[in-house]
Parts: C-alpha cells; structure tokens; sequence
C-alpha cells in the first residue's frame, strides 16, 4: 500500500503528462492539502499554478476533474463525473 505522499507524487507525474497538450492551461499543479484518501484510492484535486499561487481568479479552471491514484498499484486516471457526484454529496469535493 503506497503512503499518501508517494501516492501524491505519482499523481503530479500523472498530471504534468498529461497535461503537456493543454496549451496555455498546461501549467497546473495537484493541491496536496486538498488530496483525501477515500477507500483504496488518493484523490488529488488541482488547479492552474497561476491561480494556485497568485489569486488569478482569471486562471482558475473549471470543470476538471481529480485524479485518483490507486494506493495499492499506484495506477492513476482521472475520476469521472459520477464519482465527482458522489465526492460532492459527501462533501469530500
């Protein structure tokens, strides 16, 4: 079982490729005091650095989804809206 911070480290991997194609919303970071362990699996909000470091409300992304990162295999993928949904009505998003 991964601990939380290599679980942490896996998703910025995770995010910094996959995000290489997003042109100009490509420079985001997870928000590690907003990652939650629910279950088997990390879910790792995050947002664009320039809104994460300097308040530009201009920057800050809407409608991406967090990635999880399962804790046993440490394989990551983004969450779907379905289970954004359910983060949501627990209050956990």
């Amino acid at each position: 079982m991964l601990e939380r911070e290599a679980a942490e480290q896996l998703a910025a991997e995770f995010l910094a490729r996959e995000s290489r194609s997003w042109g100009p919303s490509s420079r985001v970071r997870i928000i590690p005091e907003y990652c939650f362990v629910d279950g088997k699996q990390l879910i790792a909000p995050y947002d664009h650095v320039d809104y994460l470091d300097h308040g530009d409300e201009d920057m800050q992304l809407g409608g991406n989804l967090p990635i999880a990162v399962d804790l046993r295999s440490g394989s990551c993928r983004f969450i779907d809206w379905d289970e954004a949904d359910s983060f949501m009505e627990r209050e956990l998003l």
